[in-house]
C-alpha cells in the first residue's frame, strides 16, 4: 500500500448525540480550538434538535447537522458515513462527553504520517479514565496487565490512560480515527438494542487481525464527568443481561476465543460482584448481577442448542 501524507483537512469528525447540547457545545469548543484545523465536522443528533446550538459554530468550524429518529449509536453513525466521500480520507468518531486537548488533532496527523501505510485506526488516549479494579476472583481469569489483549474469553484489557503508543488489538468506538476506505469495507450489521454495548470491539477486533492498530499516547483527550445518563434502579439488571450476552456473543463469533473461558470468566465476575453487593448492601449491584445470572443462564443453553445469544442480545 503507498504511503500518503494527512494533514488535519484531510479527517472528518463524526458526533452521535442525544439530548446533551452543553456537552456538544464544550466539544466543539475544543474542535475550534485545535491547532491545526481539521476538513469537515458533522453532528448527528437524536431526541432534543440541537441545530442551533451546532450551527452557532459556522464562524469556527465547518459543521453540518442532521437529525436521526429513531436514536441508536450505530444508526447515527451510518447516518453520518453516508454523507462522507473520499474528500476525507480520515474520519474521526468522537462521543459528545469529551474535551480534546488543543494538539490533540496534530499529534494524531503526526501519528497517522509515521504509521505503517496499512495501519486502519488510531485511537486517542483518555488521560482521566477512571481506575478499573477487578475482584481476586475475576483475576483468576482475567490474567493480562497490557493494554489492548483480547483474550480467548473474550476479555479485552484496557487502552486508556497509556504513557507511551501501543499497538492493539481492538479501539473505542468514541474515540478513534479510521480510514474511510476500512469503515466502507468493514461494515457493522446493527443489533437491534437500545443500548449499543460491545459494539466496538465487535467492530475492530476483525479489522486488528488484518490491519495494524494504535493508541496513539500523545493525542489526548479527557472525559467529562456527567451523570445524566447514569442508569435508574430499574435499569441495572437489564444492563447486567445485556453486556453478559454481548461478551459471550463476541467470543463466540471468532473461532479462536473459548466460549467456555468466556463462561468461566462470566461467572467468576457475577460471583464476586454479587458478593460485594451482598456485603456492602448495595441494592443496584445485586440488580445488575441478577441480570448477569440470566445472561449466563442463556449462554449455558446457546452451548446445548437450546437458545439463540444474538436473538437474547437484541431487545424484544
Amino acid at each position: 500500500m503507498t504511503r500518503r501524507s494527512y494533514t488535519g483537512r484531510d479527517l472528518a469528525w463524526l458526533i452521535p448525540t442525544k439530548d446533551r447540547p452543553a456537552l456538544v457545545r464544550s466539544l466543539l469548543d475544543s474542535l475550534a480550538a485545535q491547532t491545526v484545523p481539521c476538513g469537515r465536522v458533522i453532528v448527528v443528533a437524536s431526541g432534543m434538535r440541537i441545530e442551533d446550538d451546532v450551527l452557532g459554530f459556522r464562524d469556527r468550524l465547518p459543521v453540518e447537522y442532521f437529525h436521526c429518529e429513531p436514536p441508536g449509536q450505530i444508526r447515527q453513525r451510518n447516518l453520518g458515513l453516508a454523507h462522507m466521500d473520499e474528500r476525507t480520507p480520515l474520519i474521526g468518531f468522537l462521543d459528545d462527553d469529551l474535551i480534546l486537548e488543543p494538539d490533540a488533532l496534530e499529534r494524531m496527523i503526526e501519528f497517522w504520517n509515521r504509521a505503517e501505510p496499512d495501519t486502519a485506526g488510531v485511537g486517542f488516549n483518555v488521560v482521566n479514565a477512571p481506575p478499573y479494579r477487578t475482584s481476586w476472583l475475576a483475576r483468576l481469569f482475567v490474567r493480562s496487565p497490557a493494554p489492548g489483549r483480547v483474550l480467548r474469553s473474550g476479555y479485552n484489557s484496557r487502552i486508556d490512560a497509556i504513557d507511551h503508543d501501543i499497538r492493539t488489538q481492538w479501539l473505542g468506538g468514541g474515540y478513534t480515527v479510521w480510514r474511510r476506505d476500512i469503515l466502507a469495507q468493514y461494515r457493522q450489521p446493527e443489533l437491534r438494542t437500545r443500548w449499543a454495548i460491545g459494539e466496538d470491539i465487535r467492530f475492530s477486533y476483525p479489522v486488528g487481525k488484518q490491519h495494524p492498530l494504535y493508541v496513539c499516547a500523545d493525542a489526548k483527550v479527557r472525559v467529562v464527568a456527567t451523570f445524566d445518563q447514569f442508569p435508574p434502579s430499574a435499569v441495572h439488571r437489564f444492563r447486567g443481561h445485556k453486556s453478559s450476552l454481548a461478551t459471550f456473543y463476541f467470543a463466540s463469533s471468532h473461532p479462536e476465543l473459548s466460549r467456555s473461558a468466556c463462561l468461566a470468566m462470566l461467572t467468576a465476575k457475577c460471583a464476586s460482584q454479587g458478593l460485594a453487593a451482598l456485603v456492602r448492601r448495595d441494592a443496584a449491584g445485586l440488580q445488575n448481577t441478577l441480570g448477569q445470572a440470566q445472561a449466563i443462564g442463556i449462554c449455558v443453553r446457546s452451548l446445548l442448542g437450546r437458545a439463540d445469544v444474538r436473538s437474547a442480545l437484541e431487545d424484544a
